[in-house]
């Protein structure tokens, strides 16, 4: 499978994956750009020791997280505000539903760590494997993190608000 291939099966995915890491269209737009290029540098180095999909994932986590420690924000929440002096496209218009705002907002009240979990494991659907190499974490880490996270993770969601019907599963 050639990079170009790499980059049509993934690009929407790790997209997705860091603009919720990000929540601005402009920086995860930029990111992603980062990640494949760092993609096609090194596929070279791509051993087939995991996935391509796990691999890529790994290149936009450290090229997500490097951005945070260059930013080197305490906590980093979701901002919707961005996007009032402009009409709202589609995607963004979903994104202001109030639920989703709560949501979005709970989430990025989680320490990075849970942050990452939750989205790698519950919204993006990476098996544990996949989450662990990831992360660099093991399996059972994976695991105990998720449960932990998603408790904090359903407190916040509770103080805005939503109950546990609404919550992910």
């Amino acid at each position: 499978m050639s990079t170009k291939e790499w980059f049509n099966d993934y690009f929407d995915t790790i997209y997705s994956y860091i603009l919720l890491q990000v929540g601005d269209r402009q920086t995860a737009e930029d990111l992603t750009q980062e990640t494949f290029i760092k993609v096609v540098k090194n596929a070279h180095k791509f051993r087939g020791d995991s996935s391509v999909q796990t691999w890529i994932f790994r290149i936009a986590y450290t090229t997500t997280m490097s951005y945070f420690r260059k930013k080197n924000p305490v906590t980093y929440y979701f901002d919707l505000s961005s996007h009032s002096n402009s009409q709202p496209s589609a995607e963004e218009t979903v994104l202001l539903n109030l639920q989703e705002k709560h949501f979005y907002e709970a989430l990025f009240r989680l320490k990075k760590n849970y942050q990452q979990v939750i989205i790698l494991r519950k919204i993006q659907g990476l098996s544990t494997k996949d989450v662990s190499s990831i992360l660099s974490w093991s399996e059972g880490k994976v695991k105990m993190s998720l449960s932990r996270a998603l408790t904090a993770f359903k407190k916040e969601l509770e103080k805005g608000g939503i109950t546990s019907e609404t919550l992910i599963r």
